[in-house]
């Protein structure tokens, strides 16, 4: 029974028990009339009635029910991404130089993540990629390209919360910046400690230069295999970011003179270069003796001269070593650590330091520590 039919209901069992017949004639005929009003009003307020359809006039469809978001697919968060880097051009670039963002965090809802985890290596190249696209393109009205940092840094998370607001599935936060952002990798000094980054911004839903507190990422869980580096090199497609297999013990060995030597002291044997992605600097160490241990920097390791010490909390100690091996004329590395070791995208398998296993180090290879320090090898024979 509609709500607007009780009052006269209860009119008509009043009538029936109280009124005399000539006021019941009276009063009957207007509840008769009061329920066929109703009814009138009942249907005229279904959505193909006339005040249904002059409520949707008032207050659009679309404000009664909101839309559903779309899924999270791979196509959304690459998407994200380019619409993000290409944002950042406009916003960064001065001058006859091009600036960008060059270090994304990606924030998901921990059950998107997991549906899409395997597909990031592939998202990652497709985006390095479509920067590279936009950047030729934009090459005509700048006369350099000058990012800050010296590599491309992705990095995934999940999390149901993120700067006091709910991470729902089919949210996509991607969080730029020209390079170093700290997120889960340190603990904010302060609890007023921000960062400037660019962010798409749900008021305006566009990407916005904001400050965002540090203290929102630590309810991020980003895994070490979310995490990607990819060394900048425009115009040419970028090498694969998804896992390889672990290279062959002894492919590609040459002999060599066991006696050639580098031709100065100062010089070395080789030469590593490399990169830390969570503090944004590079550095050059010279490798002068025939094996060097790769290890986390810390107070006990420092006096051991043949010590590559790297400042990153994602370098376990030791984490690898590389040895020139005087029989074969070429250098080899082997890994200690239960996080990745890779070796030009291929992984290389963790074996004990007392019975290492040692794999072939091409010249010019690219080392890669836990996806966070790059590091690359040039021999000096």
């Amino acid at each position: 029974m509609s709500y607007l039919h009780r009052p006269f209901c209860v009119l008509s069992l009043y009538l029936s028990l109280k009124a005399d017949d000539h006021s019941k004639e009276i009063y009957g005929s207007i509840v008769y009339r009061g329920v066929i009003l109703t009814k009138r009003l009942h249907m005229a307020n279904q959505s193909g009635g006339w005040l249904g359809k002059l409520s949707s006039l008032i207050i659009p469809p679309s404000h009664h029910e909101a839309a559903a978001a779309p899924s999270v697919s791979n196509k959304r968060i690459l998407d994200e991404l380019v619409a993000s880097f290409e944002d950042s051009i406009g916003r960064e670039s001065v001058g006859s130089s091009m600036l960008f963002n060059a270090h994304f965090l990606i924030i998901l809802h921990p059950d998107t993540y997991e549906e899409r985890m395997n597909a990031f290596p592939v998202i990652v190249n497709e985006a390095v990629r479509a920067f590279n696209t936009v950047i030729e393109s934009h090459r005509s009205q700048y006369e350099q390209v000058s990012p800050v940092a010296s590599s491309w840094y992705f990095k995934f998370g999940s999390g149901r919360e993120f700067g006091g607001e709910p991470v729902n599935v089919t949210d996509i936060h991607v969080i730029g910046a020209l390079t170093g952002i700290l997120a889960g990798t340190a603990q904010p000094q302060a609890p007023a400690d921000k960062v400037n980054v660019t962010r798409r911004v749900k008021q305006t839903n566009r990407y916005e230069k904001v400050d965002v507190d540090l203290n929102a990422f630590q309810h991020i869980d980003f895994r070490e295999p979310g995490a990607f580096v990819v060394k900048f090199n425009f115009g040419t497609p970028p090498p694969p970011a998804s896992p390889g297999r672990a290279p062959v013990v002894g492919a590609g060995v040459t002999k060599a003179n066991p006696s050639s030597l580098p031709r100065s002291l100062n010089e070395g044997l080789a030469q590593l270069d490399y990169y830390i992605a969570e503090t944004s600097r590079e550095y050059t160490y010279a490798m002068r003796d025939r094996e060097i241990v790769i290890a986390r920097k810390e107070p006990e390791n420092q006096h051991f001269p043949n010590y590559l010490l790297v400042e990153s909390a994602y370098v376990s100690n030791p984490h690898a070593r590389i040895r020139f091996n005087e029989s074969t004329g070429s250098f080899q590395i082997t890994s200690f650590s239960r996080n990745e070791t890779r070796v030009n995208e291929q992984l290389i398998p963790k074996s004990e330091p007392a019975n290492p296993v040692w794999y072939e180090l091409p010249d010019k290879a690219q080392i890669l520590l836990n996806s966070m320090v790059t590091l690359n090898f040039q021999s000096n024979r």
